[in-house]
């Protein structure tokens, strides 16, 4: 790990950042819950009580089957790889997500 680096567990104070990250690709979609949760399996229930705060700490089988179906998936990005403006704080993880091309 890198000089000053502490990772704290799960214990976020608000919420997963990832639930950020989603919520972009999936306003970047333009897909309704509704398609998100016929694509994926992903309940829109899910999907709301992940953008409206009430979920804090989503299961990764679920951010995994939103990304897939949205054509993305999760991976993990070395800290040296990012640029310092991308190099998440403490209480973060190093998931990123990254387009795919979905083959059918």
């Amino acid at each position: 790990m890198s000089k000053g680096f502490t990772y704290k567990s799960y214990s976020f104070t608000d919420k997963d950042p990832i639930i950020d990250e989603i919520r972009t690709v999936v306003q970047g979609s333009g897909w309704t819950h509704k398609r998100i949760q016929e694509e994926s399996g992903v309940t829109t229930t899910t999907l709301r009580n992940w953008f409206g705060g009430k979920t804090m700490k989503p299961q990764a089988a679920t951010l995994n089957a939103v990304a897939r179906a949205l054509g993305y998936k999760l991976g993990f990005v070395p800290y040296e790889a990012a640029s310092p403006a991308e190099t998440p704080p403490a209480t973060t993880h190093a998931m990123r997500m990254a387009k795919i091309r979905r083959v059918k």
